[in-house]
């Protein structure tokens, strides 16, 4: 008989009570231990009718789907048809597709973009406390999210659709604050600062702030020099700052190395300056280097320019250094979107995006704090590309005794050690 497959297995289906995403069961233990779900029903709207389920049925299946690598609302239905896990974790009730997108559209049209926020300030605030730093560095930068839906605006980059802002901590990634905006939206700058600052909790405070030139305003400058130590902003180039540049003296300039001592080929100054609407005077320092595609008469010069305080008393290679450190909420960002499906919106509706954006900014944060709380130290810079390959996509079999379920999973001996352990700092979550 001829063989008529690749491989010498045969397929078949099983009845055994099995699933293929253990590890989602941890994250679940973490979001009860964390109180998520009392959090998110005494935010959001109240159910409209005796007969309508409470926010967190509809905000807890996505979570753990945008957790599991779902990357759009109707991978929940991978979550439904997985009754193993769902009896594990006591999911008894997973809205359809369709009508948790109704219920986003109807949280962004009431007050369920502001109930977010308040979830994901309250959670940040508790995971704060429990981390033993008490001084952060804030990056804030916008990301734009493609869109072809029907109300989403151009963006700068010549193509319609989202431009939210993100506020870091660069010591740990979290996202303190974030605004869902409309892609030609680039107003509030001022608010937006003074928005992440506000997020920190009493004992904790920003020691150091690292912003876009698209922040080089007075009134940013103004708020940031008062109210933390260390900043430093890219600068525009407008003609006030070039001609500062430009009347540089020769002397004035002199090699710029790198953090780790290697020569550039660029070459460093400095100089005081303020803005024509400020009243805060700072320091202006400047990378030039010559431009690459100058022919042989022009032998033009290009130009970088960082505004940092005046009280910041560390050299100007130590500030470029440190401004240069912004490069870590690009990786921030792109975890965010990619790793947690936020590079789509599943809606022709703003409401609806901004509430699902919400709800994914809270998973990457829980992500987040369950790595930091709960998981080993040599995780810690793990991507969820690798926490799920390591921990999530683990085949478990469900079985239940005469007084409780056991959640068997196929691991060698220092994985099983791993859920044990975690299950453990988990556990003693729910008493601080």
């Amino acid at each position: 008989m001829t063989r008529q497959t690749v491989l010498p297995f045969k397929l078949k289906r099983t009845e055994e009570r099995l699933t293929a995403r253990s590890g989602l069961a941890l994250y679940a233990e973490f979001i009860q231990a964390m109180r998520v779900e009392s959090l998110i029903d005494r935010h959001f709207p109240r159910p409209g009718s005796g007969r309508g389920f409470p926010a967190s049925t509809y905000v807890l299946p996505l979570t753990l789907t945008q957790y599991g690598g779902g990357d759009a609302i109707d991978d929940v239905r991978e979550l439904r048809d997985d009754q193993t896990l769902r009896e594990a974790i006591g999911l008894r009730m997973i809205p359809t597709s369709a009508a948790i997108g109704d219920w986003l559209k109807r949280m962004g049209e009431r007050d369920g973009i502001a109930a977010l926020e308040q979830v994901n300030d309250e959670l940040m605030r508790t995971v704060l406390k429990k981390d033993i730093r008490s001084g952060y560095t804030l990056i804030i930068d916008p990301t734009i999210i493609e869109s072809a839906k029907r109300d989403a605006h151009m963006t700068y980059l010549g193509f319609k659709g989202y431009r939210p802002v993100i506020a870091t901590l660069k010591e740990t990634g979290l996202a303190i604050s974030y605004e869902f905006k409309e892609g030609n939206d680039n107003s509030g700058k001022l608010a937006t600062v003074k928005k992440a600052f506000s997020k920190l909790p009493a004992g904790k405070k920003v020691e150091e702030t690292l912003l876009d030139s698209e922040y080089y305003e007075a009134d940013v400058i103004g708020y940031v020099d008062a109210n933390c130590g260390r900043w430093a902003i890219g600068a525009d180039k407008d003609k006030a700052v070039m001609s500062l540049i430009e009347a540089l003296p020769e002397s004035s300039w002199r090699p710029y190395k790198t953090r780790k001592g290697d020569a550039t080929d660029r070459e460093i100054a400095e100089v005081l300056h303020t803005m024509q609407q400020g009243k805060v005077v700072f320091r202006l320092i400047v990378l030039r280097w010559r431009e690459r595609q100058g022919d042989l008469f022009t032998n033009t010069w290009c130009y970088h320019a960082i505004a940092a305080g005046m009280t910041d008393e560390r050299t100007a290679e130590s500030v470029v250094w440190s401004y240069n450190d912004r490069a870590h909420v690009e990786n921030h960002i792109k975890e965010l979107k990619g790793g947690f499906g936020m590079e789509q919106m599943p809606s022709g509706d703003f409401g609806a995006n901004a509430v699902y954006f919400g709800i994914g900014v809270m998973t990457y944060n829980l992500f987040l704090a369950q790595k930091l709380l709960t998981m080993p130290e040599a995780w810690q810079t793990k991507t969820i590309k690798s926490i799920r390959w390591m921990l999530v996509e683990v085949a478990g079999k469900l079985v239940r005794g005469s007084r409780r379920i056991v959640l068997q999973i196929a691991a060698g001996l220092e994985k099983y050690n791993a859920y044990c352990e975690i299950r453990r700092r988990t556990h003693e979550l729910c008493g601080t």
